[in-house]
């Protein structure tokens, strides 16, 4: 039985990696898939090569890095990758034995103009001994990378012209042709029949004739060098390797269709059953699967059975799944272990490590997923969640109105700083902050709740409900009994209390300087009269606006908002 694990990783200076980040991984106790999310140009592609290179998937060498993998592209900021692993003792079949147990360094060395060499440094648990036993070892376990991107070069079977197999099929396949003790024990009669059908269909033909040509020619040309020249197939070991899957849809046997010929999304689902396979053939071993964006030319109902039928079932059976994803339908949002998001810190220039907590999510308030919560999560958390977590920075507002009112002013107010129609429409996207309605201030909790336990920055919208300005009061009460004391809350009927202690839940949630309320509501804010919330009258309201004033637009979501470096721009 062969097993390995990846333990933690720390990246330095590759890439887009600055400062070191280390990130860690769940223990064998854990059966669940572990996703690695962000949105574009974040790093979780460096991430991933970072542990193909660690645990020798990728190979190194004085070649396979240049300027580019350096920080900022400097020869100075030479990249470090560590990673420690876990693995059972193998025999190779030298006879010697392979483990991954420890620590896996890549050394890159450089005379501070070029690079001189590269290599993988493994060394024990201690950190002070070699580890010999790691050189050559990956080999000897079950890891598998497949990026879905490349779908198609993934499934190829067929060496490449250095004579290397780069899919992980080949190699899988190669893999148990070269294992199978019987199947070798065939290999001299499977030579002998191939040779002897080769010539039986050969016999007489015209190609035979021609290959006489050929060999008469060549023996002239290598001046009467009596040479031999034969038509027939690959190697035993390759043979395996030409060999390509073929299907019938529908029953239809009888006009197969290679499988390269298909869409990437048949080919997808192709590698699906591949990976199904893989796992239900190994029984015994624990096996290393990693993932590049698997949802890639899925349908949205595919990436989630992607997920539930494929990673989920991958994990539970004790292998260690790590994947790169942009979907909310390939992750499970509350079991906040399986997350790792990374983030590309605009001002500093670099990837950092967003969010990685090994703990338990725990919400301030009630369970979000229950039957007595069911209905806020449906209309508010669920939709919003690739929001949520793809996005750099959140406003949460209370309702459709609220949304078409303050993307209204934002675009005008982006407009009238930038004067670019297309840029002013796209800002939030360009910016990547989104806009999501939360239907409802207990809603709005519950998205603060994700918010920070994911180190997401966010602002809340909502109205205050009530035509006194009492925020600040509200404010200064340190708990619920000392508001619940106070004239403010006793002076009230029921129903006003109600929405004042909501009110002090979300101060104390988010922070003033994370919130703004529209008093005593949006409409009268914006100066519309009538009680219909009607969504036409509004923007026509909008319209109307010349500028937005601080009690709508106040300057801390101006700031947040980020239209200070559009007025620095200005003046450059």
């Amino acid at each position: 039985m062969s097993e390995i694990r990846i333990k933690t990783i720390s990246i330095k200076n590759y890439r887009s990696f600055k400062d070191r980040q280390v990130f860690r991984f769940p223990d064998n106790e854990y059966l669940k898939p572990i996703s690695i999310i962000g949105y574009n140009n974040s790093g979780k592609t460096n991430l991933m090569n970072s542990i193909l290179y660690s645990i020798g998937n990728k190979f190194t060498s004085k070649e396979t890095f240049s300027i580019n993998d350096f920080y900022n592209r400097d020869i100075i900021n030479i990249p470090e990758i560590i990673s420690l692993t876990e693995s059972t003792t193998v025999p190779k079949y030298d006879g010697k034995l392979a483990n991954l147990n420890g620590y896996n360094r890549l050394e890159i060395q450089t005379d501070g103009f070029e690079i001189e060499g590269a290599k993988i440094a493994s060394l024990k648990p201690n950190y002070t001994d070699k580890n010999w036993e790691a050189f050559g070892a990956n080999k000897y376990f079950n890891i598998f990378f497949i990026n879905f991107h490349n779908i198609k070069e993934e499934i190829s079977t067929k060496k490449t012209s250095w004579g290397n197999l780069t899919s992980f099929l080949a190699k899988h396949i190669k893999k148990l042709v070269d294992g199978d003790l019987e199947m070798s024990s065939k290999k001299e009669a499977f030579n002998t029949e191939t040779k002897k059908a080769t010539e039986s269909v050969l016999e007489n033909s015209d190609l035979k004739k021609f290959i006489s040509n050929i060999k008469l020619n060549y023996t002239n040309n290598l001046r009467n060098n009596n040479c031999h020249v034969e038509f027939g197939l690959p190697n035993y070991e390759d043979i395996f390797l030409q060999m390509i899957f073929k299907i019938g849809l529908n029953g239809n046997n009888e006009k197969q269709i290679p499988i390269d010929q298909f869409g990437d999304g048949y080919i997808s689902m192709f590698v699906m059953a591949v990976i199904q396979a893989i796992a239900e053939t190994n029984t015994e071993d624990k096996c290393l699967f990693l993932f590049e964006e698997p949802e890639s030319f899925l349908h949205e109902n595919h990436q989630e059975y992607f997920y539930k039928m494929v990673l989920c079932p991958l994990a539970s059976k004790g292998h260690q799944v790590i994947y790169t994803t942009h979907s909310d339908k390939m992750i499970d949002i509350f079991d906040t272990k399986s997350i790792i998001r990374v983030e590309f810190d605009e001002n500093e220039k670099r990837t950092i490590n967003k969010y990685n907590n090994l703990e338990d999510f725990i919400p301030t308030i009630k369970p979000i997923i229950s039957l007595e919560n069911y209905n806020s999560f449906i209309k508010s958390v669920e939709p919003n969640l690739n929001k949520i977590l793809f996005s750099r920075k959140v406003i949460l507002v209370e309702g459709p109105n609220d949304l078409l009112a303050y993307n209204f002013a934002i675009e005008k107010t982006v407009m009238t700083l930038i004067n670019d129609i297309n840029y002013a429409k796209s800002y939030l996207n360009f910016r990547n902050i989104s806009i999501i309605p939360h239907h409802g201030k207990a809603t709005a909790l519950l998205l603060i709740d994700l918010c920070k336990h994911f180190g997401l920055e966010y602002f809340v919208i909502n109205d205050l409900d009530f035509e006194d300005n009492f925020i600040t009061q509200l404010d200064n009460f340190e708990n619920l009994t000392e508001l619940k004391e106070s004239n403010l809350y006793l002076d009230k009927n029921s129903a006003n209390r109600g929405m004042i202690t909501t009110n002090w839940n979300l101060i104390k949630s988010a922070n003033l300087n994370n919130l703004h309320f529209n008093i005593p509501k949006l409409e009268s804010v914006l100066g519309y009269e009538s009680n219909d919330k009607n969504s036409l009258g509004i923007w026509n309201k909008l319209n109307e606006i010349e500028n937005f004033e601080e009690n709508f637009l106040p300057n801390k979501l101006a700031s947040f908002l980020e239209f200070d470096s559009l007025e620095e721009l200005l003046k450059e």
